[in-house]
């Protein structure tokens, strides 16, 4: 859900005329025109081989992103809507430079957006410009081509509207359009700390290269794996003193002779030594797979993928203009 503010105290309240009329402007609003911010309205993106619902959705999320770069005064899109029909003006059909600056003119704004979306084929195509009313100019036009699953465009869509207004998108948004549709169908899953962690819990190093940190992975793999092996071989070595102390010591019960007694007992006593050794190192051994085990799980949550909300990103202060009343209004969105 989104509310929209207009609180005086905080920012501003605008009343003013543009374009010829008679304006009062409050330094507020001379300061934003002087940073280069110009009101600013979408048009509905004209459809080719697509919903013309989606289409509108589409054109929403587009308003909606381009919002979020802070680049304009955006017209809100509902009130555009009500003033065009008071003019009696449809704006379907819409589509030529022409028409777009007769739609500024009426709306009292700098520049007009207008849009197309198709499909050829299995592919998409978007093409997006900015005309200038006062000049009918296009000041710069951006279009993108996409092959995947509809749900896609959604990312195209975002990343156009940063490059219409000449900015490069936000990271996150260009790993999102990396990944395409998936970011959306569920296709791939999100990696998390957790995920790292539950793997790292089966096999040392599986965490990390979850993470795509390789190297570190690796070797946390060989060195669990060498000490392991260590680990096997005491425990070999333990089994194999065992047996001997088993054998000489039933030697050693069963001899008669002297010379046999005290030979046999030396043999025992070797026997004993070698497997109270093995069997400390065994120990050693495993208390130190162990730690490593322990000290790789730790490691891989804590350097594992971070997964920032992506509302975090977004700016929760717009600007925003209504044309009914002319006022340069405060937009604040949070999610509720």
């Amino acid at each position: 859900m989104v509310l929209r503010l207009t609180p005086a105290l905080l920012i501003f309240i605008f009343n003013t005329y543009l374009f010829g009329q008679n304006t009062t402007l409050t330094d507020e609003t001379k300061q934003l025109l002087s940073e280069g911010k110009k009101t600013t309205a979408v048009l509905d993106f004209e459809a080719r081989g697509i919903n013309p619902k989606e289409a509108a959705t589409l054109t929403d999320r587009f308003s909606s992103a381009l919002g979020k770069t802070n680049a304009v005064i955006l017209v809100q899109r509902t009130m555009m809507k009500e003033i065009l029909e008071e003019q009696g003006f449809q704006q379907t059909g819409c589509t030529s430079d022409e028409c777009a600056v007769e739609v500024g003119a009426l709306l009292g704004c700098q520049y007009m957006i207008s849009g197309a979306i198709g499909k050829i084929g299995s592919s998409y195509t978007i093409d997006v410009k900015n005309v200038s009313v006062e000049s009918g100019a296009t000041e710069n036009s951006q279009s993108a081509t996409y092959a995947g699953p509809k749900d896609g465009l959604i990312v195209e869509i975002e990343v156009l509207a940063w490059r219409i207004m000449n900015l490069e998108p936000p990271q996150d948004l260009i790993e999102r359009q990396k990944k395409g549709a998936q970011v959306y169908t569920g296709g791939e899953k999100p990696k998390t700390q957790m995920g790292a962690l539950m793997r790292s819990l089966v096999m040392p190093g599986f965490g990390q290269i979850y993470s795509g940190k390789k190297g570190a992975g690796y070797t946390l793999f060989l060195l669990e794996a060498g000490i392991l092996g260590m680990a096997a071989k005491s425990n070999s070595d333990y089994t194999s003193f065992q047996t001997e102390y088993n054998t000489q010591l039933t030697n050693y019960q069963s001899a008669t002779v002297p010379a046999d007694i005290a030979n046999y007992k030396v043999l025992v006593d070797e026997a004993r030594n070698n497997m109270t050794k093995a069997n400390d190192q065994l120990m050693l051994f495993s208390a130190t797979a162990g730690g490593v085990w322990l000290i790789n799980t730790i490691h891989a949550f804590l350097t594992g993928p971070k997964n920032e909300d992506e509302a975090s990103n977004a700016r929760p202060l717009q600007l925003a203009i209504t044309p009914s009343t002319n006022q340069i209004q405060l937009s604040w969105e949070f999610p509720l």
